[in-house]
């Protein structure tokens, strides 16, 4: 039997089971990710998002399998199905730090997602893909940071640990950052939500060692 037909929607499955199987098929048999890939262009709107699934369940534990199938994910960012767009970016999240070339050249359409997407997993997933972008080198920082404060002054609290997260991989790279970053972070210290708060607090103490 094709792959194509072993996922979720062909199978009538609702859940992610079907998909997850599949996902542990490509690893251990990786060229079957050719068949997948192929489903991105697929018109059947199910069989897509179950496609790009597929790659992040891979691509989390196998993010080197992914890599030659960048450029392939990147059109489905713009997707009219939230869950496609969703898988996409948590996609490239996984593999960011090793793609920063091309995670450059869509920087224009990952801040169109930060800023307008209407899903907060979205969202989430491309504050996700940004902060690890930044880790790649000191451009790769540079370029991250600007869009890491539109996130933060734009959705405050909302995709803070994510921002924070990022935020600290800038600081291994571009140290002169610090002041900037700690006049940011601070005001969350005493945040709302608990996680964000503990971000906060884990990043100021990054940023006095390097003091």
């Amino acid at each position: 039997m094709e792959i194509i037909n072993l996922l979720s929607s062909k199978q009538g499955d609702k859940t992610e089971k079907s998909n997850r199987i599949v996902s542990e098929m490509c690893i251990a048999k990786p060229c079957l990710l050719e068949d997948i890939a192929s489903g991105f262009l697929s018109s059947d709107k199910k069989l897509q998002s179950d496609c790009i699934e597929v790659f992040t369940m891979v691509s989390e534990k196998r993010g080197e399998l992914i890599l030659p199938f960048a450029d392939k994910i990147i059109p489905l960012l713009t997707s009219k199905e939230t869950k496609t767009r969703w898988e996409a970016v948590h996609t490239l999240s996984f593999i960011a730090g090793e793609i920063p070339e091309i995670i450059f050249s869509i920087l224009p359409e990952l801040q169109k997602l930060v800023e307008n997407d209407k899903s907060t997993i979205v969202r989430d997933y491309t504050v996700d893909t940004i902060a690890n972008y930044a880790k790649s080198d000191k451009e790769s920082s540079d370029k991250a940071f600007a869009i890491l404060k539109t996130a933060l002054d734009l959705w405050d609290e909302k995709h803070a640990k994510q921002v924070f997260k990022g935020f600290g991989n800038i600081l291994a790279n571009q140290p002169l950052y610090k002041t900037e970053i700690d006049k940011l972070v601070r005001p969350f210290l005493e945040a709302k939500k608990k996680v964000v708060a503990n971000e906060a607090k884990s990043l100021i103490k990054q940023i006095e060692k390097q003091k």
